[in-house]
């Protein structure tokens, strides 16, 4: 049985498929804009990336807010060009996340990474589209509860200590889903989202 990391910092281990940042995915991330950094080569994307990301807006870091909105508009459009999901990094700042997928007439599916929202902001954004939920270590409970199986990723991040199939064995408990038709879900979703 194959566990699939939807968003991790380390490379696949023994059981595991994981999307790895900077390996399956490209993008430029908040937290790390520089005037250097926020100019990249023409919407271009490495051949073989499942995704576009992470990247977003963070009203909590460093990084000027116009820069980051600049470059998060840039990425959109490198998603939608190259018709690959991304994967979003938002803090503190949904409403903006919200008004430039409406302005550039997103389609391509979007994944909040490391989602911690309440299970009411999840159940408003999903009306809102293709949206989907993953669900690091840490998360609203209620909010994992409510979240469509079909919509649901797992993920680790940047934590090294918890294995992907405690994660799923936690959270397959607390959904009082049988283990095997939760990896058998996220397998679903891996093929939906990467083909």
């Amino acid at each position: 049985m194959t566990y699939i990391d939807f968003h991790a910092h380390h490379p696949s281990l023994a059981g595991e498929r994981v999307v790895q940042d900077g390996v399956d995915t490209c993008g430029r991330h908040p937290w790390h804009l520089t005037p250097l950094t926020s100019h990249p080569s023409p919407l271009t994307c490495p051949q073989g990336v499942l995704a576009i990301g992470e990247s977003g807006l963070d009203k909590a870091c460093d990084t000027p807010y116009d820069l980051q909105l600049k470059v998060f508009r840039e990425e959109v459009e490198r998603s939608e060009q190259f018709r690959l999901p991304l994967f979003l990094h938002c803090v503190r700042a949904i409403d903006d996340v919200l008004r430039i997928r409406r302005e550039l007439h997103a389609r391509q599916p979007w994944i909040w990474h490391g989602y911690r929202g309440n299970a009411q902001q999840l159940e408003q954004l999903l009306k809102l589209g293709a949206f989907y939920f993953s669900f690091g270590i840490r998360y609203n409970r209620q909010a994992l509860l409510a979240c469509p199986p079909d919509r649901l990723l797992l993920e680790t991040d940047d934590d090294t200590t918890t294995p992907i199939a405690d994660h799923y064995a936690q959270v397959a408990r607390l959904r009082n889903t049988p283990l095997d038709e939760l990896v058998r879900q996220m397998h679903t979703n891996f093929q939906t989202l990467f083909g």
